[in-house]
């Protein structure tokens, strides 16, 4: 597995546990923003690491 594939993920497994545990609806367009930007953001995560 990509790294990049283990935090997209880790953040979708975050978002589903916020909505089950805080029953938060996250709405659907707030999600794919989110995951996309973790996409985006995963080489500079690493760096930071």
């Amino acid at each position: 597995m990509k790294v990049q594939d283990f935090a997209y993920n880790v953040a979708a497994r975050t978002l589903e546990l916020l909505e089950q545990t805080q029953h938060y609806k996250i709405p659907e367009d707030l999600r794919k923003n989110v995951l996309n930007q973790i996409q985006t953001e995963v080489n500079d995560i690493i760096k930071r690491s």
